[in-house]
C-alpha cells in the first residue's frame, strides 16, 4: 500500500478542505460560512475513515497469509 501522503485521495481531500476554510473565512454569508466549515469537516474526516478501512482490511489480509503459510508448514 502506498503511503498516504503520496495518494491521490489525500490530495482532494487537502482541497476539499482548503476550499471549505477560505468559504467559511472569506464568505460574507451565514450558509456559505456554515457550508464551509462541514465541507472541511467531512473532507478531512472522510479521509482518515477511509485510510483506516483500507489498513485495517490489509491488516486483515496479511494474518490471513500468515496463517494459510503456518497451516502449509505443518502440512
Amino acid at each position: 500500500m502506498k503511503p498516504g501522503i503520496k495518494t491521490t485521495e489525500l490530495v482532494v481531500s487537502l482541497l476539499g478542505i482548503l476550499g471549505g476554510c477560505l468559504c467559511a473565512i472569506f464568505s460574507d454569508s451565514q450558509w456559505a460560512t456554515l457550508v464551509g466549515g462541514v465541507l472541511a469537516a467531512v473532507c478531512g474526516g472522510s479521509y482518515t475513515m477511509g485510510r483506516s478501512l483500507v489498513k485495517g482490511r490489509e491488516a486483515i489480509g496479511q494474518a490471513q497469509v500468515a496463517a494459510a503459510r503456518e497451516i502449509a508448514k505443518k502440512g
